[in-house]
């Protein structure tokens, strides 16, 4: 059968013999560049990049994958630019829900391990971009497996360690003093690493903004700003700030984060959505999602429902003013990514980006946008524009097939028609058997606690 191609863009030469080929047929393509949206298309890949899109096609492989896309929409796949990567069971999950993409904020060698599986196709799972592991004061948060420092020499000898290893980014915490921590961004800026930060204890977030850092996540440290103090100067909690904050002091953040180019992971999915999962946990741990859940996680989490605070007016007003600032941040032009911070309490891998996506949409952000944000744009926070997180000649095959328009039904992305990886194709079918053994492994898990 002989097809006939009239490439919209350039075509990346194919090497017949040994080239892996599949072709998507007649669908819609959101490519998430100046070419906009195609409404009918087709798309080659060859191995692991995208060799054309266009409008026919011959000259392929008699062997070449050809998938029907009649009434389906492809785009590029979902980027979570903020989790914590631990196991091969995580990959299908994402996968599973269009995420093809990760930033973990705190990664180890066995890190590095996972990512070249993922690529290979020896399991199933996202491309995994990440830092070392995290970098703290003398007292870590978050334990031992921080990097712990207490003065300004450790911190560039820390930092030139994971350089030397292969992290391009650094992890910056909040046990930090403010003079490390200026010190930090100092080496890692010397050495072309990206800085991933935590709001330090003893600075505030516009002194951190002023450094000129990539990102601030979660929002730490913003309801400090925002919100003015009582008159009887009474302190009050992190939800109160955010539901009492000042409107014009989340405007001059929002533009001093647009003028510095410092960009914010929100990660609503933790701090918001997590408590009203929370409030009801047997009615989470019964959804079918929740047999993804792991025996730690599943006690983890079931323990921190227990110590959470109703999710009350005062949380829902905070979450709305946080949406507020959101909005304001994108009006402003400051840049933006979404993450979920999976898999804190309820916050399940692959499946949290849909409360994301819904919490960007919810403050006002076009569903164009936000799909923008979580392909495009992630690959521009990363340096790697146009490499990846768009469809054209030349990037990287990393793709999502719907069933329907996102643009006009974002629920799609919840149950993909298939997801491509580094030119790997996962079929529906497929994706739920990678699921079915990853629920598997942890159901054995659980009966041997």
């Amino acid at each position: 059968m002989k097809r006939r191609i009239l490439a919209v863009f350039t075509l990346v030469p194919l090497a017949a013999a040994a080239a892996d080929v599949t072709v998507f047929e007649n669908v819609r393509v959101l490519t998430m560049t100046p070419a906009g949206t195609l409404a009918s298309a087709t798309v080659v890949v060859a191995d692991d990049r995208v060799r054309s899109v266009g409008s026919g096609g011959d000259g392929l492989p008699a062997d070449a994958r050809v998938i029907d896309g009649s009434g389906m929409t492809l785009m590029p796949g979902l980027a979570d630019m903020h989790v914590h990567y631990f196991s091969e069971n995580e990959g299908p999950m994402f996968l599973a829900n269009g995420v093809t993409t990760v930033r973990n904020l705190w990664g180890t060698a066995q890190t590095f391990a996972l990512d070249a599986d993922n690529k290979s196709g020896a399991t199933a799972g996202p491309h995994i971009y990440t830092s070392g592991p995290l970098m703290d004061g003398p007292e870590p948060i978050w334990g031992e497996g921080s990097v712990k420092i207490t003065v300004p020499e450790q911190v560039i000898g820390a930092i030139e360690s994971q350089r030397a290893v292969g992290f391009k980014a650094v992890k910056l915490y909040e046990g930090l003093t403010a003079e490390i921590y200026a010190a930090a961004v100092a080496a890692a800026r010397d050495r072309n690493m990206q800085i991933w930060t935590h709001t330090p204890a003893d600075m505030s977030v516009d002194e951190v903004i002023n450094l000129e850092v990539d990102s601030i996540e979660h929002f730490n440290n913003v309801g400090d700003f925002i919100y003015i103090p009582r008159e009887d100067n009474a302190d009050v909690g992190y939800f109160d700030r955010w539901a009492n904050a000042d409107r014009g002091r989340m405007q001059e953040l929002a533009s001093l984060s647009a003028a510095k180019g410092v960009w914010h992971s929100p990660t609503f999915a933790v701090i918001a959505k997590r408590y009203e999962y929370g409030a009801e946990p047997d009615v989470f741990f019964d959804l079918p999602e929740a047999g993804y859940v792991g025996p730690f996680l599943a006690d983890w989490w079931r323990d921190s429902a227990t110590r959470m605070t109703p999710y009350d007016d005062v949380k829902r007003a905070a979450a709305e003013r946080q949406l507020e600032f959101l909005k304001m941040l994108y009006d402003s032009e400051a840049p933006l990514l979404i993450g979920t911070d999976t898999p804190n309490p309820f916050v399940l891998p692959g499946f949290a980006i849909h409360d994301e996506l819904a919490a960007f949409v919810a403050a006002g952000i076009p569903v164009a946008d936000v799909l923008r944000i979580a392909t495009a744009e992630a690959a521009r926070f990363l340096h790697e524009e146009g490499e990846w997180g768009v469809i054209k000649a030349g990037a990287r095959a990393d793709l999502v097939l719907l069933h329907d328009d996102p643009l006009r039904k974002p629920s799609t992305l919840r149950t993909p028609a298939g997801v491509m990886i580094n030119g790997h194709w996962y079929s529906a079918d497929a994706l739920a058997a990678q699921l079915a053994a990853a629920k598997e492994r942890l159901a054995e898990a659980n009966a041997e606690k």
